[in-house]
Order: structure tokens, then C-alpha cells, then sequence
């Protein structure tokens, strides 16, 4: 049990001395990039993918999407991990490869969440929502719907009547807010698995393997938890808009439907 406990304390020396070199900023532009990815180009993907998985109702295809994506990303973190642990590997490569890890993470993830969006039958969202479904999924996790609600409350919208329309415009500053909580709260825990997947010796591979296994798993009940029931019911599509002739506005509803490119 003490050898154990003294491994357990030099792994942990062996991530936080990585995580102190770790660039934050390199780490931010890197789930950026992965959240952008899923949200802007791989809609259609999702949906596809939906319409594919096996079973009569939705739980059971929620299921085949879950085991999917853990095997998937069980399996890559586990070959992630044994390749960064090669001894000729040093402090900046495993840095650099903790980065790769953590932007290949995020868009694989936010694949999820939109599949599972379309699962709940959210068939054709704006971009704007797809990109706030998956930072509440990732920043709040199991409270996705709660922490949702509670940041539009920071902007003086109270999200809490049936059929609440949402306006576009708030949708647009929730994000905003979102995406400066993602960092603190997303990354700080996603970059230490990231780091902890290049420990030597085997560990870093069984790091990686277990964490990415959990995680999906996670993901994908939160995700579930957060489509079941939406914290608005339409996006209120009211835009105003000023230009060099003037001022111009559109207004509208939508649900959580037709898409806006």
C-alpha cells in the first residue's frame, strides 16, 4: 500500500510539473478549434449518424452511440498514451501531443452531443445553438440545463415558463459567457487527463484508455439529460442590425429547428 501511495504521488509530481509548462494559450485555441470543428462542418454528419444507429426506440440508440464513442475514444486515448511515453519523448513533445489530444478530445465529444441532438429530434439548429448545446454540455456537464438557465439569468432572462422563447441575441451573449468559463472550467480538468496520458512506463496508456472510456459515458448521459429537455422552447429570431445606411431588423421565431447558415 506505501509503494502504491509513492507511485501515486510521483505520477501526480511527474503531471502537475507538465501542467505548470502547459501554455494555456496553445490549450484554449486548441478546444476552440475543436468545438468550431463539430459545430461548423459536422451537422450533417451527426445527423446521418443518428439515423444509422441500431434500435426500435430511442434508449437503445442512445445506447449504441454511447458504446461507440467509448470503445472509440477508450481505444485512441490508450494509443495516445503509448505513444507519447516513449522515452525519447520530452517535456515539449508531450506537451505538444497533450495539446493535439485535447483539440481531437473536444471535436470528437462535441460529434456527440450533436448526435445525440439529433437523436431528440433537434433536426436542423443554427449554428449559434449547436455551438451553445455543446459548451453547456461540456462546462456544466450533468447540470448543463441548470448552468444554461443560470447564464442567461446573468442577462436578465429568466428561463423558467413552458414554450420560453429564447432571443437570438441572448443566445448569442450566453455563448459569449460560455466560452469564457470553458477554459477554467472545461479545460483545467480535460488538459490534466491530456497531460496524465503520457506518464511513462504503461500508466499513461491506462490513463488514457479509462479516462476517455469514463468520460464519453458521461458525456453522453449528460448530453441525453440536457435534449430531453431543453431549457428554451424557440429561438425568438428578432435581430437588429446597423450598417452604414442605417438601421434594419428582422423578426421571427423558430424552434429549435430550422437552420440559419
Amino acid at each position: 500500500m506505501a509503494r502504491f501511495s509513492a507511485s501515486r504521488q510521483r505520477a501526480q509530481r511527474w503531471i502537475d510539473e507538465r501542467a505548470a509548462a502547459f501554455d494555456r494559450t496553445p490549450a484554449a485555441d486548441a478546444i476552440m478549434s475543436g468545438i468550431d470543428k463539430a459545430t461548423e462542418h459536422r451537422w450533417e454528419a451527426a445527423v446521418e449518424r443518428a439515423a444509422a444507429l441500431p434500435g426500435a426506440v430511442r434508449p437503445q440508440k442512445v445506447k449504441a452511440l454511447t458504446d461507440g464513442f467509448a470503445r472509440e475514444l477508450a481505444t485512441v486515448g490508450a494509443a495516445t498514451g503509448a505513444a507519447a511515453a516513449s522515452p525519447v519523448v520530452g517535456t515539449g513533445a508531450t506537451l505538444l501531443a497533450a495539446t493535439a489530444e485535447l483539440a481531437w478530445f473536444t471535436a470528437r465529444s462535441g460529434d456527440l452531443i450533436l448526435t445525440m441532438a439529433a437523436l431528440h429530434g433537434r433536426t436542423a439548429p443554427s449554428l449559434d445553438e449547436r455551438r451553445a448545446w455543446v459548451l453547456a454540455v461540456l462546462i456544466f456537464g450533468s447540470s448543463a440545463r441548470e448552468g444554461f438557465s443560470s447564464t442567461a439569468k446573468q442577462l436578465g432572462l429568466e428561463l423558467d415558463q413552458p414554450n420560453q422563447r429564447l432571443p437570438l441575441g441572448t443566445l448569442r451573449a450566453i455563448n459569449g459567457l460560455l466560452g469564457n468559463k470553458l477554459l477554467r472550467r472545461y479545460g483545467t480538468r480535460r488538459g490534466a487527463i491530456a497531460i496524465g496520458t503520457a506518464l511513462p512506463l504503461g500508466i499513461g496508456a491506462a490513463i488514457g484508455g479509462t479516462a476517455n472510456y469514463s468520460a464519453v459515458r458521461a458525456l453522453a448521459r449528460n448530453a441525453d439529460r440536457f435534449f430531453s429537455r431543453l431549457p428554451y422552447s424557440t429561438i425568438e429570431t428578432t435581430a437588429v442590425e446597423t450598417g452604414p445606411t442605417g438601421t434594419t431588423g428582422t423578426t421571427g421565431t423558430r424552434s429549435p429547428g430550422a437552420d440559419r447558415r
